[in-house]
C-alpha cells in the first residue's frame, strides 16, 4: 500500500511534506500514526535525511519505472501527431499519376472536375482522408459537433449548463470552494475549466461504467472532508482517476482514535468519601508478613513475588 501510494503522489521518493498521519492512512493502518513512522525509518524503508525523509533506494526501483511510463507516453503522443511537411510537386519533375486496375487516372475519381484549380478548397475536400483506427468516436448526443464539410481537428465537446455533466463539475466546483474557503485559501479554483471537468465526469459515467450519481455525490460530498483526500482531489480529473480509493475509503469505519506518545491519557479518579482505617491487629500482621518475605529472600538469595 505504501509504494502504491507513493507512486501517486510522491513520485520523486520525497516523503518529507507528508505527516506520519497520511502515511497511515495511505497504507490504512489504524494504529499509532508515530509509532508506523518509526517503525519505517528503523526497518529501513524511510531514510531519515538532514533535508527530509525519503524512501529508501527509490529511483533504483519505481524511479525508472516512472520515467519508463513518462517516455512511453511521450512516445505515443508524438506518434499520433502528422506530419506539418506538405510535399510540393517540382514543376521539372512529372507528377507521379496513380491509375486503378481499369486504367483510369485515380486522382479523377475524387475530382470529377479536372478543370479546377489545384489549390482551391473544392478539391482539397473531395476525397478526405479516413480518420485513424485509433480515434474514438463522439460517445454522448449531449456533445456538439463541428459543421460538416470542414477539415479541421476534433474539436473539443461542449457541454451545456442543463446537461447532467455540466451540472455535476458545477456541484463538485462548489464543494471544493467551500472547503477553500473553511480553510482561508483564495482564488483555488479560479482557473477551473467547467467544460473539462465535465468531460472527466461523462468518462467516468460512460467509459469508466460508474452510473450510480447517487454514489458519486456521496464522494463528492465526502472527499472535500477528508483530512487527507481534500488536499489530493482538487478537480475532476483527479477525482476520476481515484474513484475506486474513494469509494474503498468512504466506506471504511472510522479509524480508532489514538493518543499521541508525547501526550497523557486522562484516567478519572473516583474520589472516596471515607478513609480507609487499618487497625492495630492489622498492622502487626502487615509488619509480620513483610519481615517473613525479607527472611525468605535471605534464605534463597532470590527475591520474593509479591
Amino acid at each position: 500500500m505504501f509504494w502504491w501510494w507513493a507512486m501517486e503522489f510522491a513520485q520523486d521518493g520525497d516523503v518529507s511534506k507528508f505527516e506520519a498521519e497520511d502515511i497511515a492512512d495511505a497504507m490504512e493502518y489504524d494504529g499509532d500514526p508515530d509509532v508506523l513512522m518509526d517503525a519505517l525509518i528503523y526497518a529501513g524503508y524511510i531514510d531519515q535525511t538532514a533535508s527530509g525523509r525519503v524512501i529508501h533506494d527509490w529511483y533504483d526501483y519505481a524511479g525508472k519505472l516512472i520515467e519508463r511510463r513518462k517516455s512511453d507516453a511521450l512516445r505515443k503522443a508524438n506518434s499520433r501527431r502528422k506530419p506539418a511537411e506538405v510535399v510540393r510537386d517540382s514543376e521539372d519533375v512529372p507528377k507521379d499519376v496513380q491509375r486503378t486496375e481499369d486504367g483510369h487516372d485515380a486522382e479523377s475519381i475524387c475530382n470529377p472536375n479536372p478543370n479546377l484549380n489545384h489549390n482551391q478548397e473544392d478539391i482539397k475536400d473531395s476525397c478526405p482522408e479516413s480518420p485513424p483506427a485509433d480515434q474514438d468516436a463522439y460517445p454522448s448526443p449531449a456533445l456538439q459537433f463541428s459543421e460538416p464539410g470542414k477539415k479541421q481537428g476534433r474539436k473539443k465537446p461542449e457541454y451545456a449548463p442543463d446537461s447532467q455533466y455540466y451540472k455535476m463539475a458545477v456541484y463538485f466546483k462548489g464543494r471544493v470552494d467551500a472547503m477553500a474557503a473553511d480553510e482561508g485559501l483564495t482564488h483555488l479554483t479560479d482557473r477551473t475549466n467547467l467544460q473539462t471537468w465535465a468531460d472527466d465526469f461523462r468518462k467516468l459515467v460512460e467509459l469508466d461504467k460508474q452510473s450510480d450519481t447517487e454514489l458519486i455525490k456521496s464522494v463528492m460530498d465526502w472527499v472535500v472532508k477528508d483530512g487527507f483526500w481534500k488536499s489530493n482531489v482538487l478537480s475532476a480529473e483527479a477525482f476520476r482517476r481515484q474513484f475506486p480509493k474513494l469509494v474503498l475509503a468512504m466506506k471504511k469505519p472510522a479509524r480508532n482514535t489514538y493518543v499521541p506518545k508525547n501526550q497523557k491519557r486522562e484516567i478519572p479518579i473516583v474520589p472516596s468519601d471515607t478513609e480507609a482505617e487499618v487497625t492495630e491487629a492489622e498492622f502487626a500482621e502487615l509488619v509480620r508478613q513483610a519481615e517473613e518475605r525479607k527472611r525468605r529472600k535471605g534464605l534463597s538469595g532470590q527475591p520474593v513475588a509479591q
